[in-house]
């Protein structure tokens, strides 16, 4: 069996994605359970991350891969070999390893007993930089999955903020969500990768193929919004213009696509919709426009509101703010209560330069289209993260770290 599923990944490696996922998912679907098991088990490196494989094998295959990574590092810091790189990473794949959440079951006796519900992994990549694609929720009985997508600066140390602003994304739009976190990609690390396209560009195939896996085995019906922030949202216009299919997309703070690119029609597939937020006072990554024009200048974009009464949006980071205005009509897109969605007027460049008390805007433009890579870096998110010292976790502390999350784990089911 071990084989055939060498001969599947070799022959669909390249073909279309639908017709790859396709493929895959009638390999599986062919198999007795049990076999197919003993397969995720016995080559998680080639089944964790198969687009069109079952989810729920796919979680069982990472999670070995997280496991058999955590003990070898866990081996170098007890012998005093590892690097701080290597401690660092130690903690992050004990709280990888760490549950979700509990849940009542009955055991063998007929008890109601708790038992831990790990977190859902469709990819982990756990040297060098990382990547991982993390799913809140089920797949298969979801009604409506909003995909994220994250901007740059983010590796598999810090992408943990974008699992909490999932889980928040999930609970605004409401019961029947899932969510994914899709850092399926090498974000760009640093102001210098952040002026260039090359880590778009290398994800919108690696995207189309995830969102073709998550059709394979969603519910009939079940709408996926696919939602790109800041470098994310470049990430995501490139992945709609290599025909990724989703039914709703959302850009927010994004540096433009392209300068060829200046509307939705261009980028955007027959039958779908695409929404921009409104850009908020001060978000200097959108006014930039380093990579071609806003989408939320588009002509005929939905460009939907920020702020409300009681909270007004500012800067680059606030979008995904609670009870903002921006939030609410994110819940509102995921979960299809489109007639709901508070729209923003449209203004012109000079418009919202006196809206903003400030003539920033014009020239930030051009500053954000040259080179001068220094001046225009201090617009990119992460930026304040770059520049906290982090503290060198001792290695009692990663040994801690891995001890408890070894006596957290409940029984296998």
């Amino acid at each position: 069996m071990s084989e055939d599923l060498d001969a599947l990944i070799l022959r669909v490696r390249d073909l279309p994605h639908d017709r790859a996922v396709g493929e895959v998912d009638a390999f599986f679907t062919a198999l007795p359970s049990e076999v197919a098991t003993a397969l995720a088990e016995s080559r998680p490196e080639q089944v964790g991350p198969l687009e069109g494989a079952p989810p729920e094998l796919r979680y069982r295959a990472n999670r070995l891969i997280l496991e058999s990574a955590q003990q070898r590092l866990h081996a170098l810091v007890e012998s005093r070999d590892a690097t701080l790189a290597q401690r660092r990473r130690l903690l992050t794949l004990n709280e990888m390893l760490e549950p979700a959440r509990k849940r009542l079951d009955v055991d063998a006796d007929g008890k109601r007993v708790e038992v831990d519900v790990p977190r859902q992994f469709l990819l982990v990549e756990t040297e060098g930089q990382g990547r991982m694609i993390e799913v809140q929720g089920d797949l298969r009985t979801a009604r409506n999955i909003a995909v994220l997508v994250p901007g740059m600066n983010n590796d598999l140390e810090r992408v943990r903020s974008q699992s909490v602003r999932a889980k928040e994304i999930g609970e605004e739009a409401g019961p029947g969500t899932a969510t994914v976190v899709w850092l399926g990609y090498h974000a760009p690390l640093g102001l210098t990768e952040g002026r260039s396209t090359k880590s778009a560009r290398e994800a919108a195939p690696l995207l189309c193929r995830s969102l073709e896996g998550i059709a394979v085995v969603k519910a009939p019906g079940a709408k996926v919004t696919l939602i790109g922030n800041s470098y994310g949202a470049q990430a995501v216009s490139r992945a709609m213009l290599e025909g990724a299919r989703a039914h709703r997309y959302l850009l927010t703070g994004s540096p433009g696509v392209d300068p060829s690119i200046t509307s939705g029609a261009q980028m955007t597939p027959p039958g779908t919709e695409l929404f921009a937020v409104a850009r908020s006072r001060g978000d200097y990554v959108s006014y930039a426009e380093q990579h071609g024009p806003d989408p939320a200048t588009f002509p005929d974009v939905v460009r939907i509101e920020t702020d409300n009464s009681q909270i007004q949006i500012t800067g680059h980071m606030g979008y995904f703010n609670k009870n903002s205005e921006s939030m609410t009509n994110v819940g509102r897109i995921v979960r299809g209560d489109l007639d709901a969605v508070t729209l923003a007027a449209r203004t012109t460049p000079a418009e919202e330069s006196r809206l903003l008390g400030t003539s920033w805007a014009g020239p930030l433009r051009t500053l954000g289209q040259s080179k001068a890579a220094v001046p225009i870096s201090k617009v990119f998110d992460g930026l304040a993260r770059l520049r906290t010292v982090a503290s060198t976790p001792s290695r009692k502390t990663v040994l801690d770290s891995t001890r408890r999350s070894r006596t957290q784990e409940g029984p296998e089911r």
